[in-house]
């Protein structure tokens, strides 16, 4: 089978200036007999060198349209992008010139990779075509709507308010013939509320590479490593900030644990955690995240906001990290709370389960090696991909 795949960034083995790293280890695990030639608006803005680079390790060849002017300088459009009726990437589309070239190749099928993208899909009516959004972003602007920090600012709850009606617009007429590959079972569920014609479908989110596979999973004596691992930003600020306040109000978890923030903006968290007599460490940017991942024990990801599923805790699963985190940051997952990882509501509920750890430790050892084999197995790459190949038959 013969592929085109027409995608807003450059597939890069690791989220390189976008969500790259998706379509990449897609390709990279295919079914054998599936050919692939990538055409690129490379809006993550991959060098000649790191697509030859990447050619040579998917065995697949690259060609790159260019962007529009308006659309390689879109944040000085600002003032009339508000007034549009739809996201302003909705408005690409393929000269004639792309489009022949992508024919002339002689697909069997279309893969679309970025939601926006939509106007693309029609160009190629006729052929086989998957969509990949992988997210519904009509579900993450509801979702933001619904948030006390976003209610109590008045510039990102305008910002919410016009982005919410453009995507719903958008995927609402999405075309009934074109298959949607989301990564995300209430973004599934959203998109058909919202175009009930749509043919949707959920895969799990592939784990990339595991960076110590016969890691032995044992806690640290005698103080259990947690990590807290990503930036300071709208996704995890107001959840940690919550949860560090809660921390700093008990007194007897200090002996038991030694907290690391991995990640820019948690400064103002570690010297109060510091403060309150907490072993407190914070590591802005680390030049192998996963080896650094692995030298912890427990993985604390107090999300939020989000949809899809969250790529810093399947790193932490399959990479043998106990991960306590909120209904957000699990969503998706092949896990099960109490059996392959936690999951808490309230920072008090989290309190209660570090509390608890230390009193039976081979238990939640356990619980992590539970949370790898589930990972390892429902989100295996080559599982994963097979799964999304299959569409296009």
């Amino acid at each position: 089978m013969r592929i085109a795949l027409i995608s807003l960034v450059t597939p890069y083995r690791d989220n390189k200036r976008g969500t790259s790293a998706l379509p990449y280890h897609l390709i990279k695990y295919r079914p054998s007999g599936v050919d692939i030639a990538i055409f690129t608006l490379n809006s993550n803005c991959l060098t000649r060198e790191e697509m030859d680079e990447v050619e040579q390790e998917l065995g697949v060849t690259i060609q790159e349209f260019p962007r529009p002017w308006w659309s390689r300088h879109a944040a000085k459009l600002l003032p009339v992008r508000v007034f549009l009726r739809y996201p302003h990437a909705n408005y690409l589309r393929l000269k004639d010139d792309a489009v022949r070239k992508v024919k002339a190749w002689h697909p069997d099928a279309v893969w679309v990779c970025g939601e926006e993208l939509s106007q693309i899909t029609r160009q190629f009516a006729g052929l086989t075509c998957v969509h990949t959004l992988p997210d519904c972003e009509s579900l993450y602007y509801r979702r933001m709507l619904q948030q006390r920090f976003v209610q109590q600012d008045k510039k990102l709850l305008w910002r919410n308010r016009v982005m919410w009606p453009k995507y719903r617009r958008m995927e609402a007429h999405f075309l009934p013939t074109v298959k949607c590959h989301l990564v995300g079972l209430a973004d599934k569920e959203e998109l058909e509320a919202v175009n009930p014609q749509v043919q949707a479908h959920f895969i799990r989110h592939p784990h990339y590479d595991v960076f110590e596979p016969t890691k032995v999973i044992h806690f640290a004596i005698p103080k259990i490593r947690i990590v807290i691992a990503g930036q300071r930003n709208l996704y995890m600020a107001q959840a940690t900030d919550e949860l560090v306040d809660a921390l700093c109000a008990v007194d007897d978890l200090q002996q038991h644990y030694v907290i690391t923030f991995l990640g820019k903006g948690w400064e103002t968290a570690v010297g109060r955690l510091s403060s309150a007599g907490y072993e407190v460490h914070h590591i802005g940017f680390a030049d192998d995240y996963k080896a650094e991942l692995v030298r912890h024990d427990i993985q604390l990801t107090p999300i939020t906001i989000g949809t899809g599923t969250k790529g810093k805790v399947l790193d932490a699963l399959a990479n043998g990290l106990l991960v306590i985190g909120t209904p957000y940051a699990m969503e998706n997952i092949a896990v099960e709370d109490g059996k392959s990882c936690l999951v808490f509501e309230t920072p008090q509920q989290a309190i209660d389960i570090l509390q608890v750890i230390p009193q039976d430790v081979e238990h939640y050892e356990a619980m992590a090696h539970a949370g790898r084999e589930c990972v390892l197995k429902h989100h295996d790459r080559q599982t994963v991909s097979a799964a999304l190949f299959r569409l296009f038959n």
